[in-house]
């Protein structure tokens, strides 16, 4: 019964069907119609040149967003350098913890940079954009590493960096000397 059905389905035509193929016995029907009342062709170029300015836009949005995201570290690191004023520089578990949380978040930053850019990217996007939107990459790289160094240089306050020539002074040669003194003790004997 099921294939009866498609059978029938496919031998009888809907009255109300129109075949628009091509086909060449019809082509003494088809009349060129003219275009309806309003339509003009300058208005549909103005909606294709609207859609090109509206592309071009979003992608003028698009590069504007990644320039704002690409100064967020500084902005973050500004809350940072306060928590970091804050903890004092005395080595404590607070103020280490902070400055470590200083360190670790720009090289986590930096070393996520396209993932985090990857929403902005856009292969329809013209070489001007894509330099743009590498000139946004790297200033977020950039201003990561400043984060990180003011977090360093927290570190060389507490101490904990290397800086100075007393931390080195173990690795120095002890050098061989020069002079030696000798001395002895007369102990007078008690009989004389």
């Amino acid at each position: 019964t099921q294939m009866s059905r498609i059978v029938i389905r496919r031998t009888m035509p809907r009255t109300w069907a129109v075949d628009m193929t091509p086909d060449a016995a019809d082509s003494y029907r088809r009349v060129e119609l003219s275009n309806p009342p309003g339509f003009s062709d300058q208005h549909a170029n103005e909606q294709d040149s609207r859609v090109a300015n509206k592309r071009v836009d979003q992608m003028q949005l698009k590069l504007k967003k990644a320039k704002e995201l690409a100064w967020q570290p500084a902005k973050s690191f500004l809350m940072t350098g306060f928590m970091l004023w804050m903890s004092g520089n005395g080595v404590h578990i607070f103020s280490i913890m902070i400055t470590f949380y200083a360190i670790y978040n720009p090289i986590k930053s930096a070393a996520g940079v396209n993932s985090v850019f990857a929403r902005f990217a856009d292969p329809k996007m013209s070489t001007i954009d894509k330099t743009n939107l590498l000139t946004s990459k790297a200033t977020y790289v950039l201003l990561n590493i400043v984060a990180m160094l003011g977090a360093l240089y927290k570190m060389s306050l507490m101490g904990l960096l290397p800086t100075t020539p007393a931390d080195w002074v173990s690795f120095l040669a002890v050098s061989p000397a020069v002079q030696f003194a000798t001395g002895s003790v007369v102990v007078p004997s008690p009989t004389s």
